[in-house]
């Protein structure tokens, strides 16, 4: 099979949606990525793969409400394990663990995140492709590391565009917009529907997405320079369920390129 890169499949999620030029607050002469901004962006999944596990810290705007997500990623299992609080009426908190197929929620959460949560209580779901905006922010963030690096000449020739050079902290990084779906036409005006800030060492320090039909932007902030801890065991009935999973058919997005 021909090789993708991944950054194309990540955008045909379809929790991902088209949003007009005009939501764009005027970005800064969006351009091609040259051949080093190209490699860079290359490199974001791969690097995150190496680190194995890294923290994340996201915003997920959804439904006039706010959601905020604090916790950590292994990007080499495909795991995920956060503190999840929603700020509605009333506002809720709950632990999530989670696959690139099921989520485990433990409801009415008031303690943190523990390095050994409960090992009872938890809820089991699958996580569908064309959930919520929490969903799509979930299945993104495992999609955000690969086990080798993106082809940086399709990305050169794709529609992800330089935005702009911007600074987190101290360190200076490449803001780029990722390219559309597969097989769509390059049209230069029109930004797609993802954001990458990257350093130069190839490491992505933070992403943004629109997802489920909002309009604002999900952002996921994922420092770099701290190590983070290994996730703890997942619960059982999580465990169970991707065991069956396995032995049944595929479903949901793909996790990668094609290859």
């Amino acid at each position: 099979m021909n090789r993708r890169t991944v950054l194309l499949s990540l955008v045909s999620l379809p929790a991902l949606t088209a949003c007009s030029a005009a939501d764009d607050a005027k970005p800064a002469a969006p351009r091609p990525l040259t051949a080093e901004e190209a490699d860079r962006m290359a490199l974001a999944r791969f690097t995150a793969y190496r680190r194995g596990t890294g923290e994340v810290t996201a915003t997920i705007p959804s439904r006039g409400r706010t959601i905020t997500l604090t916790g950590r990623v292994d990007w080499r299992r495909h795991r995920g394990y956060a503190e999840v609080h929603d700020d509605a009426a009333p506002p809720a908190r709950e632990l999530v663990h989670w696959t690139p197929r099921h989520v485990a929620a433990l409801p009415a959460w008031t303690g943190g995140l523990p390095d050994r949560p409960p090992a009872s209580g938890w809820e089991v779901h699958p996580l569908p492709p064309h959930g919520s905006a929490l969903d799509s922010v979930l299945l993104l963030l495992l999609n955000l590391g690969a086990d080798r690096p993106d082809n940086a000449q399709l990305l050169a020739r794709s529609d992800a565009r330089r935005v702009r050079d911007d600074r987190i902290g101290d360190v200076p990084v490449l803001v780029a917009a990722g390219p559309g779906a597969p097989g769509a036409p390059v049209t230069g005006g029109r930004l797609g529907n993802t954001r990458y800030w990257i350093d130069g060492e190839g490491r992505l320090l933070r992403f943004q997405a629109r997802v489920g039909g909002e309009v604002q932007w999900a952002t996921a902030d994922l420092p770099a320079t701290r190590a983070a801890k290994p996730l703890p065991d997942p619960p059982s009935r999580l465990t169970d369920a991707a065991a069956g999973a396995a032995a049944g058919p595929a479903a949901g997005p793909a996790a990668g390129p094609a290859r």
